[in-house]
């Protein structure tokens, strides 16, 4: 039987945490949350990358990229970094 596994896709999700507190230049205190979810709405994409940033006594700030996280590169975290 085949087993499922989640690990490459753990590893895509701290690299891109990972970028986006380097490149973006967040604070250790900020919670960065990154999901790959799957859009059922007409019009986007089947996958997008959801980043989340947390600080403490803020809403949370959200940013969508329409592409897998496998596929989240330092251009695309540049790109996508919030005003």
């Amino acid at each position: 039987m085949l087993e499922f596994s989640n690990k490459p896709k753990v590893k895509h999700t701290q690299r891109v945490k990972d970028l986006v507190r380097n490149r973006w230049g967040i604070d250790d205190n900020v919670v960065i949350m990154v999901s790959e979810l799957k859009c059922h709405k007409d019009g986007c994409p089947d996958v997008e990358t959801v980043i989340a940033l947390m600080a403490e006594d803020q809403n949370p700030t959200k940013i969508k990229i329409e592409r897998p996280v496998a596929e989240v590169d330092p251009k695309i975290i540049k790109e996508h970094k919030p005003k």
